[in-house]
């Protein structure tokens, strides 16, 4: 009750405290995901060149990572329901420290798949979920512009903290570097999630009231009945296999197969998230002035040219490899944005926290089973070229998935608008 009646307190003195809670939350979704998901596959040749881990070894525990991160995100949300988001998010940002603490002191391999574990589990309490709840109960005119905030964050984590690392792994030992990036989660996310963001705004209705949901999206049993859902669920399932395969490959494939120095893949990785921001950018704006299936469709032939250009990366030098970071890190942030804005043109309503649920989780797993197949794919047969073509082959059929979703009575679909 003390610390309720706090936060309406402090809400009622900084009527633009929900600027500093937007602030809180980019600063925590940054950190969380650039450094997770976008900053550590860098380690990865270090740990190769250190332990003598294969390919398949050294990406295993992502594999984990995505498969626990589908199976604890739904209890995580019952969670969210009955307790403070914001101190299941600073549980969360805990769980990451102290295991990026751990990551610099494992000799084994079955401890790095403990940590990922440890980091699947603080990522549900502290990813995108719950930083999406604490914002909808802030922002509801300008909430679209808020969640464009929030999710280029990521992106922008994805482009500042591979430097980061690598400005440490020049200046020290790799398990050095580690240390210091679990205090920087503590000094980006921790202490900004702490100082400024709080549970809801004072005037909000406490849990039980609801706003007025101005959708009718349709309800869980009938979207199940729909080709629609499958289509998408599919064609999302496949983008998601594609995309973690190349963020978690990406630099094994340029170090050890293609000879690029160790160096220069930090700088590659923030090209990388840099334009993802862009991406994002970019696409929301064409969004809202052209056809969403075609500015869909359109992210996803950029990103099978990036895939083209990161296959090929070896025929014009540095010209490929940085047109490779450009080309599909851009379109990887255009399908991440039209993904959302399909799924909320589809079904925002009631039950769009449940259908989004069942969707997510679909892509979680199919993120995991991509980095298992790739590196089962680069063991066997001594390259990831089968790998790339392979993804190119599934992109083209999501696109042609995706098309036939979109033309399946379209006009009998409300638009969610933000």
């Amino acid at each position: 009750m003390g610390g309720e009646y706090l936060n309406e307190i402090q809400a009622k003195e900084l009527p633009g405290r929900r600027w500093l809670v937007l602030l809180g939350l980019s600063l925590t979704y940054a950190s969380t995901n650039g450094i997770l998901l976008h900053t550590l596959p860098i380690m990865y040749p270090h740990l190769m060149e250190t332990f003598g881990w294969t390919q398949s070894q050294v990406t295993l525990p992502a594999t984990f990572f995505f498969a626990i991160g589908a199976i604890t995100s739904p209890p995580a949300g019952g969670l969210l329901d009955r307790f403070s988001p914001r101190w299941i998010i600073i549980t969360g940002l805990l769980g990451i420290i102290v295991a990026l603490f751990a990551y610099a002191a494992m000799t084994q391999l079955w401890q790095l798949i403990v940590i990922y574990s440890v980091f699947a589990v603080s990522l549900s309490l502290s990813g995108l979920v719950s930083n999406m709840l604490v914002l909808s109960r802030w922002f509801v005119k300008l909430r679209g512009r808020a969640t464009g905030i929030l999710l280029m964050s990521s992106s922008a984590g994805g482009a500042v903290f591979p430097l980061l690392l690598g400005f440490f792994l020049v200046r020290s030992d790799w398990r050095v570097a580690m240390q210091l990036m679990a205090v920087v989660v503590a000094c980006c996310a921790l202490v900004p999630i702490m100082l400024f963001v709080r549970d809801r705004p004072a005037t909000q209705p406490k849990a039980g009231d609801r706003e007025v949901d101005v959708h009718h999206g349709p309800a869980v049993a009938k979207a199940l009945r729909e080709p629609r859902f499958y289509l998408l669920a599919l064609s999302t399932g496949i983008l998601w296999f594609t995309i973690v395969s190349i963020v978690q490959h990406q630099s094994i494939y340029l170090s050890q197969d293609m000879g690029i120095d160790k160096q220069l893949l930090p700088p590659i990785f923030s090209i990388f998230f840099a334009c993802s921001i862009i991406g994002k950018l970019l696409f929301g704006w064409l969004s809202d002035r052209f056809d969403k299936t075609l500015m869909m469709l359109a992210s996803m032939a950029m990103l099978a040219l990036g895939l083209v250009l990161l296959r090929n990366v070896t025929l014009m030098g540095n010209i490929s490899l940085f047109g490779y970071a450009i080309v599909a890190g851009t379109g990887f942030a255009g399908v991440f944005t039209m993904i959302q804005l399909l799924f909320a043109n589809f079904y925002a309503g009631s039950s769009f926290g449940k259908i989004l649920a069942l969707l997510m989780l679909v892509d979680t797993l199919a993120g995991a089973l991509g980095i298992r197949v790739l590196a089962i794919i680069r063991e066997t047969s001594g390259s990831y070229l089968g790998g790339i073509d392979l993804m190119i082959g599934l992109l083209c059929v999501a696109f042609v998935c995706i098309l036939t979703a979109c033309r399946t009575n379209v006009t009998s679909i409300p638009v969610a608008r933000s």
